[in-house]
């Protein structure tokens, strides 16, 4: 009825109303993921947190005594382990540790500790001048002792030094320094067999100072032969004691037995004492030998020898050359003089010790004889 009695263009404007859509979707979801994010994170905060009685900080223990320093690393809830190696720190004393103080561990892990054995590495000072070579060992802990020997050297320049080179000491040993003088040496004359009279002679002749000194002797014989009336003598050289050179650095060793006219083989063997220290001799000092009779010597290659190297054949080489040839291959060098006979083998080297080929720990010393024509 409305309609009808309506206009129709009220009818005609008549808005038709749209149907009511669902309510807005709400994000609930998202607060449950929050809500899983704040109680994953709680757990893992209480599990670290609670880890935290497993864990230990590595105390600092250098300069401490090795016993105090392992109660301190105990206290910890870690295991103390000690190494002995060289340090200028006095005997028994930390000086380092791994792994270094403030470093987080787990409760019953592993310190090393390395404790000073008290031992140093005597530092080469061949070839330096003498005051220089002084200042070098005073500044390691070691004292100098000052010998003087003839050599074409220039005067005051170290020529040899005991112990050698790299040889482990205790701080405060003496290390024997043989410095030039700055005069010439003489090579000995060959005075066996000859009368006291001329034999002196000969010695004052160059400059040298003999000793005399009567001994009983054995050296000449008498023979008689079946085919002459004539009776002739024969000599023969006078047997030497064998030296104690146990004990002794390798150098001063082989020096003694080659003042004596023994020839000397030079053996390394693995052993706790000291590099380059004799540990054993055979045959054994007292023993009656004829000249160039030959000594094993056995020298210690050190507690921590490095790897073993070939020994490079010098023989019949000059000094120099010789000398440089085996610093090249990576060994030390000392030089004995020996006298000889033959004036082609003065100056080059008539023996090497160890002798060529031999397999010896690399930084060893390898000691070369140079001839000495005697006439």
């Amino acid at each position: 009825m409305v309609r009808r009695l309506l206009p129709s263009a009220a009818v005609a404007e008549e808005e038709v109303a749209e149907p009511i859509g669902p309510p807005p979707e709400r994000y609930w979801w998202l607060w449950l993921l929050l809500l899983l994010l704040l109680v994953a994170g709680g757990l893992l905060a209480w599990y670290f947190l609670s880890r935290g009685d497993d864990k230990a900080v590595v105390p600092n223990v250098i300069g401490l005594r090795e016993q105090q320093a392992q109660i301190r690393i105990q206290d910890r809830g870690l295991e103390a382990l000690s190494r002995s190696a060289q340090s200028d720190r006095p005997t028994g004393v930390v000086f380092a540790e791994k792994p270094g103080a403030g470093t987080q561990l787990g409760k019953g892990q592993t310190v090393t500790i390395f404790v000073s054995s008290g031992r140093l590495a005597v530092p080469d000072v061949t070839a330096l001048p003498l005051a220089g070579a002084q200042h070098k060992l005073q500044a390691r802990g070691f004292k100098a002792e000052v010998k003087r020997v003839a050599s074409t050297k220039p005067k005051g320049i170290v020529l040899e030094q005991d112990p050698a080179a790299g040889v482990t000491a205790v701080r405060g040993t003496t290390v024997t320094l043989s410095v030039s003088s700055g005069a010439k040496p003489v090579v000995v004359p060959r005075v066996v067999g000859q009368t006291q009279g001329a034999a002196v002679q000969a010695l004052t002749a160059l400059g040298l100072k003999p000793v005399l000194q009567n001994v009983p002797s054995t050296t000449t014989t008498t023979t008689t032969t079946t085919t002459a009336t004539t009776t002739g003598t024969t000599t023969t050289a006078a047997p030497v004691r064998v030296p104690r050179v146990v004990g002794l650095a390798q150098t001063p060793a082989l020096r003694q037995l080659n003042v004596l006219g023994l020839r000397p083989t030079v053996v390394y063997v693995r052993s706790n004492q000291p590099a380059n220290r004799v540990v054993s001799q055979s045959p054994k000092s007292g023993t009656s030998l004829r000249p160039g009779a030959r000594v094993r010597v056995n020298v210690s290659t050190g507690p921590n020898p490095q790897p073993n190297a070939a020994v490079p054949n010098v023989v019949g080489q000059d000094q120099a050359t010789a000398a440089q040839t085996l610093r090249d291959a990576g060994f030390k060098v000392a030089v004995l003089n020996r006298p000889t006979a033959d004036q082609s083998k003065d100056g080059l080297v008539v023996e090497q010790q160890p002798r060529a080929t031999s397999n010896i720990p690399a930084g060893s010393q390898v000691t070369i004889f140079i001839g000495r024509f005697s006439g």
